[in-house]
Order: C-alpha cells, then sequence, then structure tokens
C-alpha cells in the first residue's frame, strides 16, 4: 500500500487519476493503474490478514494477547507514515485552514482561496470557497501544524509537507487515545478488549483515513472513547465528590472532541447515564461501613440515592453538561474563533452520493422521475428524502435514549424489591442476590447495562451514519470503535467486520470516490436496501400481532398468593422458561385442546444469552 501510494495516492501536486471521472479510463496515465494495481494488492493482503488475526482472538483461550495485538497495529502502521495522504486531500485543507486562521482571517468566514492561501491548488475543488465546519479545536491544532512549518523551513512546498506530517501525528494521538481507552472500556462492559481493539484499532479502515487520510475524526473518536471509559469506570468512587468529578470530567472530554467535530455532542445523554450508573443504589455499604442485617432497600422514588426519581440523573446531568460546555466555551474564547461552523454545516451538504441512505433513495426517485419526463424533479426528491432521513434519524436518536435511560433506571434498584400486595422472593426460597448479614450488602451487577448504553451509543453514532445528508467512509470511524466496547457477540462483530470492509474499498488512493463514479447502480442499491428492510419490519410487525399474547389469557388462570394460601392447583403457566433465556409465552390452542409447546431455543439459533 506505501508503494502504490506514491503513483496513486494524493500528493500536493497535479492529480494523474483525476481524468478517471470527467474523461474515462482511457484517459488515465498506464503507470497509475499499475500503482492502483499494487495498492489495491496491497489493501487486500491487510484485509485478509486482518480477517485472519480476528479468527486467532476468537480462539478459546486465545493466543492473542492485547499486548501483541497492539504491537501488530503498530507494525501495520509504520510503512503508512512516510507516505503522501491517501483516500482523500482534506489533510492539505486542514493546513490552509490553519493558515489562515494564524494569518489573522476567519476561516468561518472566508474560503481558502478568496483567504489567499498558498496551497490553495492542493485542496479538493469542494473546499474551494466552503467555509471550514470544524470547530475550534481542530483550526487551533491545523494552525499550530504549520506555525511549526513555518518554524521549521521557509520553502512553501516544505511548509505543506511539515504541516501534512504534523497533523498525522495529531492523528496518531487519536490512535493511541483509542488503544488506550477503549480496552478499559470493553472491560466495564463484560467484553474481551482484545476483541474490541482488534475491531476498532488495526483495521484497514483505521489504516487508510486515520493514519494514511489523517482526517481529524481520529482526535474526535480517542477523546469520545476517553469520555465514555471516564464515565463508565466500573470503580464506584467514595461519596459525591469522586462521582461528581467524574462526570465533570468526562463531560470535559466530550466537550474538547465536539471541539472537533461537533457530532461528538451526540454522545452526552449516553455519558450522562453511565456516569449516574457510578452512583451506589439506596442503602449500599460504602467502604469503611457495614450493611444493617435484616433491611430491605426502599422502592419507586427512593431507589434513587439522594431523593426523588431522577434526582442522581439530574445531578449527574448538570455535572457532564457543565464540563461539556466549560471545555467548549474555553475553547471557543480561547482561539477567538465564533460559532460560524455551524454556518458552513449546510454548505457540506452540496455534494450527492448514494453513500447516504437518504440521499440514494432520493437519487433512484429522482432518475424514475426523469426517465418519466420530469428531469427537474431530481433535486426536490433528494431533498425530500434528506428531510425524511433527518427526521428518521431524530426518531431513532431518542429510541436509543430512552432504551439507555430505561437500562439505567433499572440498574440502579436493588434486586430484592418488593411491592405492596406481591410477596418478596425470599418467602418462597432464599434469594442470593437480597441483603445478607455481614461487611458488605450486594449490590445489582452493572455490567450489562453499561454494555446497554455503551451499544446504544454506538447505534445512535451508526444511525447518524446512515442517515446523514452527506457519509463519508471515515466517519463510521466513531460507531465502529463505540460498538466494538459494547458488542460482546460474535455474529454481530463479524457484521460490523464486514461494514470495516466495505467502507475501506469506497475511496481510491487520490481520494476519488468510488460512489462518484457509481451513481445510478449505487441509488438503485439504497432503494433496494430500504425497501427490504421495510418489508422485514412489516412482516415482524404483522406476525407480532397474531402472536398469542394477551394478559387477559393467562390473567383468569393465574395463580395468585391466594391460590398459594388455599392449596388450590395452579393452572399451567402462561409463560415458561427455556434454557439460556427468559420467559417465553406457551401458545395456546382452542378450548379444551391441551397441545404442548417446545419452549426452547429455535432449531438453528442460539441461545439468546450466546448472541
Amino acid at each position: 500500500m506505501a508503494v502504490g501510494s506514491f503513483g496513486a495516492g494524493a500528493p500536493p501536486g497535479s492529480d494523474p487519476g483525476a481524468a478517471l471521472r470527467s474523461a474515462g479510463p482511457l484517459a488515465v496515465a498506464p503507470s497509475w493503474w499499475l500503482a492502483l494495481a499494487v495498492w489495491a494488492a496491497g489493501l487486500l493482503t491487510l484485509s485478509g490478514a486482518w480477517w485472519r488475526l480476528g479468527r486467532a482472538v476468537r480462539e478459546t483461550p486465545g493466543p492473542v494477547t492485547l499486548r501483541w495485538l497492539l504491537g501488530t497495529a503498530a507494525i501495520w502502521t509504520v510503512p503508512l507514515l512516510g507516505t503522501p495522504p491517501v483516500g482523500s486531500r482534506d489533510v492539505y485543507a486542514y493546513a490552509c485552514q490553519g493558515a489562515l486562521w494564524l494569518d489573522g482571517v476567519d476561516p468561518y468566514r472566508i474560503g481558502v482561496v478568496a483567504g489567499g492561501c498558498r496551497w490553495a491548488d492542493a485542496v479538493p475543488t469542494l473546499w474551494h470557497d466552503t467555509t471550514t465546519p470544524y470547530g475550534p479545536l481542530a483550526v487551533a491544532l491545523s494552525g499550530a501544524a504549520v506555525a511549526v512549518a513555518r518554524a521549521v523551513t521557509g520553502s512553501a512546498d516544505g511548509q505543506l509537507l511539515v504541516a501534512v506530517a504534523v497533523l498525522r501525528a495529531v492523528a496518531l494521538g487519536g490512535g493511541l487515545l483509542i488503544a488506550g481507552y477503549l480496552p478499559r472500556l470493553a472491560r466495564s462492559c463484560g467484553v474481551d478488549p482484545v476483541a474490541a481493539t482488534w475491531l476498532a484499532l488495526p483495521s484497514p479502515l483505521v489504516a487508510i483515513h486515520l493514519v494514511g487520510g489523517a482526517h481529524n475524526d481520529a482526535l474526535m473518536v480517542g477523546l469520545l472513547v476517553a469520555a465514555l471509559t471516564v464515565a463508565a469506570a466500573a470503580r464506584t468512587p467514595t461519596g459525591r465528590a469522586g462521582v461528581g468529578s467524574a462526570a465533570i470530567a468526562a463531560g470535559a472530554t466530550v466537550g474538547l472532541a465536539a471541539g472537533i467535530k461537533i457530532t461528538a455532542m451526540l454522545a452526552l445523554p449516553f455519558v450522562i447515564a453511565l456516569a449516574t450508573l457510578r452512583h451506589p443504589p439506596p442503602g449500599a455499604a460504602t467502604p469503611g461501613t457495614t450493611a444493617t442485617p435484616g433491611t430491605t432497600a426502599p422502592t419507586g422514588s427512593a431507589a434513587w440515592t439522594g431523593g426523588p426519581a431522577g434526582a442522581v440523573f439530574g445531578r449527574t446531568g448538570a455535572g457532564v453538561l457543565a464540563g461539556a460546555a466549560g471545555a467548549f466555551a474555553a475553547l471557543t474564547l480561547g482561539t477567538g474563533l465564533d460559532l460560524g461552523w455551524l454556518r458552513a454545516l449546510t454548505d457540506t451538504g452540496r455534494l450527492v452520493q448514494w453513500t447516504s441512505l437518504p440521499s440514494g433513495v432520493g437519487m433512484a426517485v429522482g432518475y424514475a422521475l426523469r426517465w418519466a419526463g420530469r428531469p427537474e424533479a431530481i433535486e426536490p426528491a433528494v431533498q425530500v428524502a434528506r428531510a425524511l432521513g433527518s427526521g428518521m434519524l431524530l426518531v431513532v436518536t431518542a429510541a436509543l435514549v430512552g432504551h439507555a435511560w430505561r437500562a439505567t433506571r433499572n440498574a440502579r434498584r436493588w434486586p430484592t424489591r418488593s411491592a405492596a400486595g406481591r410477596p418478596s422472593p425470599t418467602a418462597a426460597q432464599p434469594d442470593p442476590t437480597a441483603a445478607q448479614p455481614g461487611p458488605t450488602a450486594a449490590q445489582p451487577d452493572r455490567t450489562a447495562a453499561r454494555r446497554s448504553v455503551v451499544v446504544g451509543c454506538g447505534a445512535a453514532f451508526a444511525a447518524l451514519v446512515l442517515l446523514s445528508p452527506v457519509v463519508y467512509p471515515w466517519y463510521g470511524l466513531a460507531a465502529i470503535a463505540v460498538l466494538a466496547a459494547g458488542v460482546a457477540g460474535r455474529r454481530w462483530r463479524r457484521r460490523l467486520a464486514l461494514a470495516v470492509l466495505a467502507l475501506s474499498l469506497l475511496v481510491l488512493p487520490n481520494g476519488l470516490g468510488v460512489p462518484v463514479l457509481t451513481k445510478l447502480p449505487g441509488a438503485l442499491l439504497d432503494l433496494a436496501l430500504v425497501t427490504a428492510a421495510l418489508v422485514v419490519a412489516a412482516r415482524r410487525l404483522i406476525r407480532r400481532r397474531r402472536s398469542p399474547v394477551s394478559r387477559a389469557d393467562a390473567g383468569t388462570t393465574d395463580a395468585g398468593p391466594a391460590a398459594a394460601a388455599t392449596g388450590s392447583p395452579a393452572p399451567p403457566p402462561a409463560y415458561a422458561a427455556h434454557p439460556g433465556g427468559p420467559a417465553r409465552p406457551i401458545r395456546r390452542g382452542s378450548a379444551g385442546s391441551s397441545r404442548t409447546r417446545r419452549t426452547g431455543p429455535r432449531r438453528g439459533r442460539r441461545p439468546p444469552a450466546t448472541r
């Protein structure tokens, strides 16, 4: 890959492969095709080695250790450190934007060409007149890279090379943050840290766009993973001060990540949920104290430490939001920049590609209307599809945040609560999770809750990638890294690995996107995927409505406390447990029938507990 990048990559000078889009394959020099073939051979070799490494990680007991895996990732990274940028020319735009800011020009108001950047010829045409959509920290780091370059050499070409090298070092810093914090986040979620690191770090997607492309998304993802790790630390500090400081630190880290790209703010509700889980449940023994034998933990609104329901969530949320707002405000004031990046976010929507599902569906509908004699309907179709996608993104994000809230609320309840009119589980048999006399009281296990929140956060970033108006392959780095720390099942991890490989193939080394060359097939593919998803969702909804489930069917025959007291025989249960999973409803036949249903897991599927 390193050898091929010198002939087919994205050097500062002219691009031999630029004619591929406008004039066709025959207009490109044979040397470029040869270099592209070398690059492709290296990429396929790296992809195969990474996949086989994943198979070795999945072995039990696995021969791959975390230290060995990180060393392998470093070895794969070294050859790409001295190559021209690959997969994108955005790093040249970073350098120009930093130079403008360093010279006193506001990059939120003036593009690189109008600002007089010396390296404007190397910047992609899309960024010539577009202001920067990145946060103040990204602009400041770009300015620092240009300042270092100006201190090293006076040549314009030399300064650009030095600036690119410094920006690549910044991206590597983001990779180091991922390597340091991701294993800890995976452990707090009960996930194998080696498997999580394999999925997130030494992949071809990281090699191309984090190392080769030097995208500032790398530092944003590193800070995001660090914030989630600080919030999800399994150990519970003593007292409110320790929990409050952790919440503020996690929020400040999210604020720094938003200083790179504002999309990092999507993680805030999940960081709040993880930080809330650090609070001990009511009545729990803190270090240095003992539990009172025979006491019962409160329930309902009192199940939250410190008062009514939501009080802990409110205090923790205030700490996280204060840290995030304080860090972002400090960056904004320190750099002398305003919120001009909000205006630049609308400019990025000018690019229409099928990598965005809403854009692809709108393109397909627009092509159909053009064939029907309405060529002017393509742009409105894309705009309508993007609006629907944005609405769906809000709904999905709200659902994921609600799921995280429920997981957090349930995990903070004591397992030995008793409601009015409902007997305690200890009345029938000893409850191993109940508070027992001894030095400490039993506390509910919150590992599953942390894993649920982290998976929800990763799913929110994945939805952002799928439903945004514009999508680039490196946008998936955040979703992959967060999901890697929360997904424990091999099947889902394999699916994520396939997504990583697919994203790695969407951009040529010179920065030309494959979606630009395949607009019609890609749009039809998006339409087919959306149609298939809707059909599957409709079938599941119909099946769920037809399935038996009425609580009334079991309510008239359910044996309650009265039946147990009178000794009357209990009727057949409406729900029966199956190995490895929760209770499953037993479908009953017509009146008088006594059909039996198999309650075990379905044939060909693993029990839910092992998914």
